[in-house]
């Protein structure tokens, strides 16, 4: 009895299965574009008819630049896929992200939020309501205005070493009649990669004493590529399980090391006994009396990610920084003017001292705007019975979302849109009059409502300190053979940046 082969099938078959597949595409085809609830929303067609021109798009980090062109040419609520409406309006932040009386929540899309390697849910990738309550609770004594104060000696630390470091290397290069050239993209994930370790795990990563990237730093983007390509193919349930495997091995492989090394660290620090000022000691005191827990897992998931978002977008948005201030040399000037004029001794910039220069803060909010570190969107999925946004009605079980990078770069809201304005964020009083009309909460990259950053202080004390400290003392320009572009960057559902290096020059005191 000979073997069988699926090549010893009747032609007549396979002509018969071609067929049928043929038919079944056209007509679920039809039925999305002409039959589907979603088919009186405007959008290109054949991002309506399947989720493959999305996709590509997302793989190819060019997710904002589609956006901006969909929504440019078919207006600020369009159709994004068979199942996906997107917004561009500042309306959408409050709609869909929001508490509103009389309206149910949109919970997170569980094809983006999934937590890696079958770890428990954490408080960013949890899609239920009241886990993410009970996280939130817990965690919200370690991200205080008093846990702050505490954790400020930490961060000034780091920003002196931070300091300390690029001193010693201009120091030398002068020595040797050189120019110094950093690449600052290194040493600012350095700084928050430190910081964040220090906080979150109880030990430093060590990168600026030793100038490189521990280990595990370096597995940092395998670990969010992996995280977009198992998102990616969960939109693709009949072939979920093929795709699955077609991801690289050598990706999952560093994803899964990098979870096991943070789960190691966590574990050692939850072990300790320690008062130290980090994000681990308010968590665990409030722990002991709180009527709910967390398990170890969930600890364990949640700071994991802590980690990983503590760091990347605070890093993302500081790369944003320097690339406006030396793309922009007279608001670099005007910054160090008004520092020079508040401090005459490097050591006199602290993180308590630079909670409230104006200027300083409206360089960071419109890098903010300008370099927005989650290119992605914050997906929702509209609840049952269906609901209102921005005055539209969409079915429920609708995917949604608000597309930051188009709303950031619209007229309607940022006059001048396009270029880098830190002026429109001055107090009103001292805002210029073209600036005045620009609708400033239409830029929220922390995100609002309830599952709004919970880190944002911690992120803004790191932020100013370390910018302050750096245009104080020196001046930052494009290094001759750069080719740094922030929009020629690859954007997944984070920025995959290049090498920023800058020529650094002393100033004079």
């Amino acid at each position: 009895m000979g073997s069988f082969s699926f090549a010893d099938l009747p032609s007549n078959i396979w002509r018969t299965s071609a067929a049928v597949i043929f038919f079944w595409i056209a007509a679920s085809v039809i039925k999305r574009l002409w039959f589907h609830p979603l088919s009186a929303y405007p959008g290109p067609p054949l991002w309506a008819a399947s989720r493959i021109p999305y996709v590509l798009s997302l793989l190819r980090g060019r997710l904002n630049e589609d956006m901006l062109e969909i929504h440019n040419k078919y207006g600020e609520i369009v159709r994004l896929g068979p199942n996906e409406i997107s917004f561009s309006t500042e309306e959408a932040w409050k709609d869909i992200y929001m508490n509103r009386p009389g309206h149910k929540e949109s919970k997170k899309d569980p094809i983006w939020y999934m937590a890696p390697n079958d770890m428990p849910q954490n408080i960013v990738t949890t899609t239920d309501i009241n886990v993410r309550a009970r996280m939130r609770r817990l965690l919200a004594p370690s991200f205080t205005e008093k846990s702050l104060r505490e954790q400020a000696p930490v961060l000034d630390y780091y920003a002196n070493l931070f300091m300390d470091r690029v001193q010693g290397i201009y120091n030398d290069n002068n020595k040797q009649g050189k120019p110094t050239v950093l690449n600052f993209l290194d040493w600012t994930n350095f700084y928050t990669m430190d910081i964040i370790g220090d906080l979150g795990i109880g030990e430093s990563f060590h990168c600026l004493e030793e100038s490189s990237y521990h280990p595990w730093v370096q597995t940092l983007y395998n670990f969010f590529k992996g995280m977009v390509f198992a998102s990616a193919v969960r939109f693709f349930p009949i072939t979920n399980f093929l795709l699955q495997h077609m991801i690289p091995k050598e990706i999952l492989a560093k994803q899964k090391a990098h979870t096991d090394f943070v789960n190691e660290k966590i574990l050692q620090r939850l072990d300790m006994s320690t008062n130290r000022p980090d994000l681990i000691t308010p968590f665990l005191k409030d722990m002991k009396t709180a009527p709910e827990k967390m398990s170890l897992g969930e600890i364990q998931s949640t700071f994991a990610v802590i980690l990983v978002a503590g760091s990347e977008t605070t890093a993302t948005t500081l790369v944003g920084v320097w690339y406006q201030l030396v793309m922009n040399p007279s608001v670099q000037k005007k910054l160090w003017t008004d520092l020079s004029r508040r401090f005459k001794l490097e050591e006199d910039i602290n993180v308590e001292s630079t909670k409230d220069i104006p200027y300083l803060d409206a360089i960071i909010n419109e890098s903010l705007r300008l370099c927005y570190a989650i290119p992605g969107g914050l997906p929702r999925v509209v609840p049952e019975g269906g609901d209102t946004y921005v005055g539209k009605y969409v079915p429920g079980g609708t995917q949604i979302s608000i597309r930051p990078h188009v709303v950031l770069h619209s007229e309607k809201y940022f006059k001048n849109a396009n270029q880098f304005i830190p002026e429109r964020w001055l107090p009103l009083d001292q805002r210029p009059e073209a600036y005045r009309a620009d609708h400033l909460g239409a830029s929220q990259p922390f995100n609002v409502g309830p599952t709004g950053c919970i880190g944002k202080p911690l992120a803004w004390a790191e932020m100013r300190v370390i910018v302050a400290k750096v245009i104080w003392k020196y001046h930052l320009s494009m290094a001759n053979d750069s080719s740094f572009s922030w929009a020629a960057l690859r954007k997944m559902m984070i920025v995959e940046k290049d090498p920023l290096w800058l020529k650094v020059v002393r100033r004079e005191p």
